[in-house]
C-alpha cells in the first residue's frame, strides 16, 4: 500500500504559472499516466511538478487507484492558500517472478507474531522529517516495531529523544510502516512535516 504525497496552491499566485503541484513518491507507471499533463520536471529525485490545479491532479491520481487519507495546511510563510495531501493506493501485489524473489523480499518486512494479533484498540506513531532529507525521526513504536524497521534500513539506527532515526526518506518509511499494519491518519508541518500513523493492536 504506497503512500504518496500532494502539496500545491488552491488559489493562482500570478498569471504566468498559477498552480504548480508538487508530487512526491509516484512510481514509474503512474508518472507514465500522469504524462499528458504540463510538468515542469523534478525537483529532487522522488518529486515531480505538474503545472495544474491540484484538484485536477488528485483526480487524476484517484483514477489510478490513490485515495486522500489526509490532509492540512502547510503554512508557508504564514500563506494559508498552499494544502497538502497524503494518498494511499492498496492492491494485492502479484507473486513476483522467481527471478526478482530475492529483491521483491529486501523490499518486505518479517512481521512479527505480536503485531498480528488485534484486540480492538489502537497504537499510533508519529513520522518526522523533511521531504528532502535522507533520514526520518520515528516516534512511539515498540521494540519489535523497532526491530523491524531497523533491519529493513540497513540495520542503521541513531537513538533520539523518545524515538529513533533511521537512514530512509519519510515516504519509504511510512511505506515500511504500513507493512506494519499502520494507516495515515493525520498530517501537518511546514518545512518538516509529521504523519501520524494508527495501527489495530
Amino acid at each position: 500500500m504506497p503512500y504518496i504525497l500532494v502539496r500545491g496552491n488552491l488559489a493562482a499566485y500570478g498569471q504566468r504559472y498559477p498552480w504548480r503541484v508538487l508530487v512526491s513518491g509516484l512510481k514509474a507507471a503512474d508518472i507514465e499516466q500522469l504524462n499528458r499533463f504540463a510538468s515542469g520536471g523534478y525537483c529532487d529525485d522522488c518529486t515531480i511538478v505538474y503545472m495544474q490545479h491540484p484538484c485536477v491532479i488528485l483526480t487524476a491520481l484517484e483514477v489510478l487507484g490513490y485515495k486522500v487519507v489526509a490532509s492540512s495546511s502547510t503554512s508557508v510563510k504564514q500563506d494559508y492558500n498552499e494544502y497538502m495531501w497524503t494518498m494511499r493506493k492498496d492492491f494485492a501485489e502479484p507473486e513476483p517472478p522467481v527471478s526478482d524473489i530475492a529483491a521483491y523480499q529486501s523490499d518486505n518486512m518479517e512481521i512479527p507474531a505480536s503485531l498480528l494479533m488485534s484486540s480492538g484498540t489502537y497504537a499510533y506513531v508519529a513520522v518526522k522529517a523533511s521531504l528532502h532529507a535522507a533520514d526520518s525521526a520515528v516516534f512511539g513504536l515498540n521494540e519489535d516495531e523497532t526491530i523491524a524497521l531497523v533491519k529493513r534500513f540497513e540495520n542503521y539506527k541513531k537513538d533520539v529523544i523518545n524515538g529513533i532515526l533511521l537512514k530512509a526518506s519519510p515516504l519509504q518509511v511510512v511505506n515500511a510502516l504500513g507493512q506494519l499494519g499502520y494507516r495515515v491518519v493525520g498530517t501537518t508541518g511546514e518545512t518538516e512535516i509529521v504523519w501520524t500513523l494508527q495501527r489495530d493492536v
